[in-house]
């Protein structure tokens, strides 16, 4: 099979960002209401932000080659 498309690759980023951080609220909320326990609190905003962390890497990446890119001589 043919690799994935860096656009199809950074959309499937996004998605598990969405969906990391909607898991960290849902559980911020659990716990609120005392239904969760704190550990899966922890470790599902620990998710979250190392998902997001991912995705600003992948951008800085980004930008970083179309500058370079840019920069090229034609």
């Amino acid at each position: 099979g043919e690799a994935p498309g860096f656009s199809e690759m950074l959309s499937q980023t996004l998605e598990q960002t969405v969906d990391a951080t909607r898991t960290g609220e849902k559980a911020m909320l659990g716990s609120a209401s005392g239904k969760a326990e704190l550990v899966d609190v922890v470790t599902a905003v620990a998710n979250a932000e190392t998902t997001l962390e991912t995705v600003v890497a992948i951008r800085d990446r980004v930008i970083s080659a179309y500058q370079d890119i840019m920069r090229m001589p034609i």
